[in-house]
């Protein structure tokens, strides 16, 4: 199994409720259940962009992209934080409209609902087995909207069965909560992508240069800093040597540097500068 199986498999899933949802909410002029299959029309997006974005993502480096495409998966989530922003605008228009207007009661349409609501919480368990076995971030971010997707279902037809029994007024409401939902879970999403999108340090420096420090034969420690590229931790340190060491002893500093924040800061791709000691 791999990460662009896993999304043509739940984009399958998805289709399947996206349609179900709508044809419910169609037939009993809910606001809320069209807002809910609304918001499922996302997640079949978000996984055919996805799918999309991994296929990039997992290109080798190039001459174009040096140090590799791993930010295209960053990007993706980012891509779907606004859309889910744009579709949490377009429920609380159609919910405003739709205020008052008739809610009808259908059993068959409950059932699909019902159904639905099943069929995303075992996707839910299922892609985020799958994200944290092949360490994958758009995987648990894509699980994290399907999530979202059994607590609006929920709500919709907790909703949906109330304003069936004349409570118009509650239709309207609980597609607002939705559409807060949705707006939610896009800041989460926002909160995610935005530090590694824009080269966010993950560690202060001030922790990185005191470990550092601590290496023997390490004289001054420079410039040192860090990012999150999405997929791993890597960081640029200068250091201060003494100016009588071999190239061969340099090196061997340059080694100790990457072990200790390696160990400490699991950050495995580091680049080290060393300068000699003008003041010996």
């Amino acid at each position: 199994m791999h990460v662009r199986k896993v999304l043509l498999i739940e984009g399958s899933a998805n289709a399947l409720i996206t349609a179900s949802k709508m044809t419910v909410g169609l037939m009993t002029g809910s606001a809320a259940v069209i807002a809910d299959a609304v918001h499922s029309l996302t997640d079949l997006a978000n996984n055919l962009f996805a799918w999309l974005v991994v296929k990039i993502a997992e290109s080798p480096a190039d001459s174009s992209h040096p140090y590799g495409h791993q930010k295209f998966e960053q990007l993706a989530v980012f891509g779907l934080a606004s859309l889910l922003t744009i579709v949490a605008f377009e429920v609380i228009v159609n919910a405003v409209e739709r205020f008052g207007q008739p809610v009808e009661q259908s059993m068959l349409g409950l059932v699909i609902l019902i159904c639905s609501l099943v069929i995303n919480i075992a996707l839910t368990f299922w892609e985020r087995y799958w994200a944290k076995r092949l360490v994958s971030e758009i995987l648990l971010a894509d699980a994290t909207h399907t999530f979202s997707d059994v607590l609006t279902s929920a709500v919709v037809i907790v909703g949906w069965q109330l304003a069936a029994r004349g409570y118009y007024w509650i239709d309207t409401l609980f597609a607002l909560i939705v559409s807060s939902i949705i707006f939610y879970l896009a800041f989460k999403l926002f909160q995610r992508a935005i530090p590694v999108l824009v080269d966010c340090s993950s560690y202060p420096p001030e922790a990185l240069k005191a470990a550092v420090n601590n290496i023997p034969d390490v004289i001054n420690v420079g410039n040192i800093r860090s990012r999150d590229t999405g997929k791993e931790q890597v960081a640029d340190v200068t250091v201060t040597v003494c100016s009588n060491l071999s190239t061969f002893e340099s090196h061997q500093i340059a080694d100790k540097i990457e072990s200790v924040l390696a160990d400490k800061f699991d950050i495995h791709d580091v680049v080290v500068h060393i300068e000699p000691d003008v003041d010996q």
